[in-house]
């Protein structure tokens, strides 16, 4: 009697182990799946996944196709086996590095390299155009504050002002290897790389130029 309840138990652990291996043999495949379809949006994310109901996938083989609504949070992985489908409920969360603020930015400020660090958030639900390098963030100002921690959005930054209007500035002038400089009115504001309408006094001619530094333009 003892021998046969321990055969029976064997039985029972062997098939145990092989349900198990079934099923986390194709958690494994659904997340390779997943991974390669969050890249597509996401490529410097990763991911996590959790299954829901996992006991589904025990009576199923591999599945032909995987397909989902949407990749991220709360969805339905939709199974293609042979002429059946079969769905299984997850939660997807991608993980990225973030800009941060190291503290706090005040409007209008020039953001410095200090100003910001970089962390792993989970962005599943993030809705804020973020950037993954803080070197993307330097020599711009912000148009709002942005408190300790606060995720840097990168809508609300914008390219600092080095020309306003009517001040003086260096009108460079170039043709081949010659370049000349000659005084000018900015008749328009904004930042490096911008076009603006400038006043030449000496021939009183106006003319478009792109702003190359703090006072300097070059003729377009």
């Amino acid at each position: 009697m003892i021998k046969k309840m321990i055969l029976l138990f064997a039985v029972l652990t062997l098939n145990l182990n092989t349900v198990l291996a079934s099923v986390a043999e194709i958690e494994k495949h659904l997340a390779a799946v997943v991974s390669k379809q969050v890249a597509l949006e996401c490529p410097s994310c990763t991911v996590s996944m959790s299954l829901f109901n996992k006991r589904s996938l025990a009576d199923i083989h591999q599945p032909d196709e995987v397909h989902a609504d949407h990749w991220k949070g709360q969805t339905n992985l939709v199974m293609k086996l042979g002429e059946k489908n079969q769905i299984i409920t997850a939660d997807i969360r991608w993980m990225d590095q973030v800009v941060v603020a190291e503290e706090n930015i005040k409007q209008g400020e020039i953001i410095k390299e200090s100003d910001l660090r970089v962390v792993e958030k989970d962005v599943t639900y993030l809705n804020t155009p973020y950037l993954n390098d803080k070197s993307k963030a330097v020599g711009l100002t912000v148009k709002r504050m942005f408190q300790r921690g606060q995720v840097i959005d990168e809508s609300v930054l914008k390219k600092p002002i080095v020309v306003r209007y009517g001040q003086p500035i260096q009108l460079l002038m170039e043709n081949g290897p010659l370049k000349l400089t000659i005084e000018a009115q900015a008749k328009g504001a904004g930042a490096v790389g911008d076009s603006i309408p400038v006043y030449i006094i000496q021939s009183k001619t106006k003319l478009q130029a792109t702003i190359v530094d703090h006072g300097l333009a070059r003729l377009q």
